[in-house]
């Protein structure tokens, strides 16, 4: 499946559309590779607007009024594979630390002072790139763009809810490895190479897992130094997926025991699954997003009256997903745990009034408890608003595991 040239063309147009009503008379777009994983923000500024992947290192679009694309890439081989699959022809083969001088090359011949340009991807840009353009374009307005993007990025097309389907169906299939594997006799960093291999087989450009396996799952652990033991009878597991296909993320988490779940683990679980399902409740056009998370801290706060003080780990329960793993603005609705105490009455009536839930959104919600000593649960899922309520696009079973 591929997408179509006209989609990014179209995405191009409405961007440029929206700068010139800024007064901007270009756009700077710096974005990093997918290597970076669910660390990177700017990643997907690219991938919608040309469907490059830098993988490694970073890229720069340079879009105009009235010219074709210009995307910077640092070297000859990708330059090369830009020239197959790009239908604009001028990409360049730059040093990457060479970006900011042939921006400013490519630029200052054709703006005067007191022109704007928009940027995009500063939060990730390196300061020798920023700086040159500061200095060698003296008198042009730097301007932060990156809301032009980020609104078209809220409602995804249904191009993109194929392919976030795709994604999903590879969490699924992960999950299935999971079940084969944990009773191997691996060491769990052994068991989590597995997995990351089924989505590199599925064509995935990232994958990645973090995975906590013991009497208590206590926290996300990622790597071999932290994932050195072999999983035994009565231990929880914790599994969280994270796949990039084809631009598009995947993402899931689901929570386990080796054998039956004694009455605390069982419990746990149960809080989760009913916070889940109150804030899918609350995922219906017209509703203000604040109320999908609202809902389920209510639940929490049902079992738990003191959460907010509770020195516990906490992941947030949710986020917008798309071609970033956390993708702009619907994300920030979703507050982080630890910082929930901190907010006013004030904050929380800003939430309400911010942003209405509309078909198209794409969410991930994934309620967790981390119980000190006792037991842990989590369980996620890629949700979709639609028309009439919401769909849950990961087919796996929304239970706790017995593996």
């Amino acid at each position: 499946m591929t997408i179509p040239t006209s989609v990014f063309k179209s995405r191009i147009r409405q961007t440029i559309k929206q700068s010139q009503k800024e007064k901007l008379n270009a756009l700077v777009v710096y974005s990093t590779g997918s290597s970076l994983g669910f660390s990177s923000r700017t990643h997907g500024y690219c991938r919608f607007l040309c469907d490059w992947d830098a993988r490694t290192q970073a890229a720069v679009l340079i879009l105009l009024p009235k010219s074709d694309p210009i995307l910077l890439v640092p070297g000859r081989s990708p330059k090369l594979f830009a020239k197959e699959i790009m239908w604009f022809d001028d990409i360049r083969a730059i040093a990457q630390d060479e970006f900011g001088r042939q921006i400013v090359a490519t630029l200052k011949p054709i703006l005067s002072a007191g022109d704007k340009i928009g940027f995009i991807g500063r939060s990730e840009t390196p300061v020798p790139l920023y700086d040159a353009l500061r200095e060698g374009l003296e008198g042009i307005d730097l301007v932060e763009a990156n809301h032009i993007v980020d609104k078209l990025r809220t409602v995804k097309d249904s191009v993109a809810i194929k392919y976030h389907r795709r994604s999903a169906a590879v969490c699924d299939a992960m999950f299935e490895t999971l079940k084969r594997e944990i009773r191997s006799g691996k060491m769990v960093y052994q068991i989590q190479a597995n997995l990351e291999y089924t989505a590199k087989y599925e064509g995935c450009e990232y994958a990645s897992t973090f995975m906590s396996v013991g009497p208590v799952a206590d926290r996300p652990r990622y790597g071999k130094k932290e994932c050195s033991q072999i999983p035994k009878e009565g231990d929880q597991v914790l599994l969280s997926l994270f796949v990039l296909k084809d631009g598009h993320w995947g993402h899931a988490i689901r929570t386990g025991t080796i054998g039956e779940p004694n009455p605390a683990q069982q419990k746990a679980f149960e809080i989760v699954l009913e916070m889940q399902n109150a804030a899918l409740d609350q995922l219906t056009p017209g509703n203000y997003l604040s109320e999908v998370w609202k809902a389920s801290e209510k639940v929490l706060t049902k079992y738990y009256p003191n959460a907010r003080d509770l020195d516990w780990y906490w992941l947030k329960i949710g986020h917008s997903l798309g071609l970033d793993y956390s993708d702009p603005i619907l994300s920030a609705v979703f507050p982080n745990p630890y910082a929930i105490g901190k907010r006013s009455n004030d904050q929380d009536a800003q939430d309400e009034a911010s942003i209405r839930i509309l078909p198209g959104m794409l969410f991930e919600l994934h309620p967790n408890i981390f119980i000190p000593d006792e037991a842990t649960a989590a369980i996620g899922d890629m949700v979709l608003a639609t028309e009439t309520g919401h769909e849950i696009m990961n087919g796996f079973p929304r239970e706790s595991l017995v593996l």
